[in-house]
């Protein structure tokens, strides 16, 4: 009996010990899965030689996965290689994408909160300065954050500040008549309010509707000298800060939610009004290479003078007002919105001056 209760004992030690044994092997053999990193995929529009993805994209990536320690995989996909501008909003929110970064006037009629700051001379010198601004107005204002409920917003941004680059000058409201421009979204309000004939088009299609004669002017920032190649299908730049707009960089909700709760946090850290001021100071630095760059190549600087940029504001000052009542009327804080835009612009203005500075 005592040898039959031994065998027992021997026998329940040694297949503890083999239990023990293969839950190591199993861990043993997860552990390379566990170590691989997370991956995401960032689609915006921008060439691969552009600023935007040279300066402000791939630093952010780069940033991201500097601080998670390579646990984290940012895979970028620039020139719309994934989804063409007005279809990543759609893209992210399905999570066919991860993460996207677009311009918003291709999404008119969808933002409404959102398509106040492309209304007309809100005041802005610079990209920085609007682009804070924007983020300021995100946190204070739910009904702005409730327009991006279906993502998680990393930022929002603005573009610097958009002159008028056409093919014969433009010096006075009287020019801009009979002009058939390139101005997406709620930009073709303000050329047709000028006299103009507004042509919605992506930017990547400009340069050749331009060498074409199809359209003879568009309104672009600075920058855009240089990343859509103006120097070389326009001979004139009027310059007049005359709007700005936004651009958005969500990722999918559900993606980001699955993420650890550190690594969430690092991204949003790189994110909000970091990535506001990276963006910012990048793009008030392209705006002035391209300005100068526009010069050098041979392009004639125009400014209007003060009675005419008076003309224009006054021309229109309806498009601002039509909108607050629009929105006052589906119970938005339309005024209110608009006054606050204003009032933040001008505190980053003060605070980081003008693009050309």
């Amino acid at each position: 009996m005592i040898r039959h209760r031994l065998v027992r004992v021997i026998g329940s030690t040694c297949l503890a010990l083999l239990l023990v044994v293969l839950s190591f092997t199993v861990s043993w053999a997860k552990t390379p899965t566990s170590n691989k990193p997370i991956e995401l995929s960032f689609n915006h529009l921008f060439p691969e030689v552009a600023w935007c993805h040279t300066d402000v994209v791939v630093p952010w990536k780069n940033m991201v996965e500097k601080r998670t320690n390579g646990r984290v995989k940012v895979t970028l996909y620039p020139g719309c290689a994934l989804a063409k501008p007005g279809t990543m909003y759609d893209a992210v929110k399905a999570g066919t994408i991860d993460i996207c970064l677009d311009p918003g006037p291709y999404y008119m009629g969808r933002f409404l909160m959102s398509e106040a700051t492309q209304l007309p001379f809100m005041g802005a010198h610079s990209s920085w300065a609007a682009s804070r601004a924007w983020m300021d107005l995100y946190k204070e204002f739910p009904e702005l954050r409730k327009e991006y409920s279906d993502v998680h917003l990393l930022w929002l941004f603005s573009q610097g500040p958009g002159q008028i680059f056409s093919r014969k000058p433009v010096r006075t409201m009287e020019d801009m008549k009979g002009l058939i421009v390139r101005a997406p979204g709620g930009i073709g309000d303000i050329v047709k309010a000028l006299g103009g004939s507004p042509v919605s088009m992506p930017a990547p299609h400009c340069y050749l509707a331009l060498s074409k004669g199809t359209v003879d002017a568009t309104i672009f920032p600075a920058e855009a000298i240089r990343t859509w190649k103006l120097h070389e299908v326009t001979k004139y730049m009027t310059i007049g800060d005359f709007y700005v707009q936004w651009f958005w960089v969500a990722m999918n909700k559900k993606k980001y939610e699955s993420l650890p709760k550190d690594i969430q946090k690092i991204i949003d850290e790189c994110s909000g009004a970091a990535g506001a001021d990276l963006l910012g100071k990048a793009w008030n630095a392209a705006d002035k290479a391209g300005f100068e760059f526009g010069k050098k190549t041979g392009m004639k600087e125009i400014h209007l003078s003060a009675e005419e940029t008076a003309r224009w504001e006054r021309q229109c000052a309806p498009i601002t007002e039509n909108w607050i009542a629009r929105m006052e009327a589906k119970g938005y804080p339309g005024r209110r919105f608009v006054e606050e835009a204003k009032r933040l612009i001008k505190k980053y203005n003060n605070e980081f001056g003008s693009w050309r500075d």
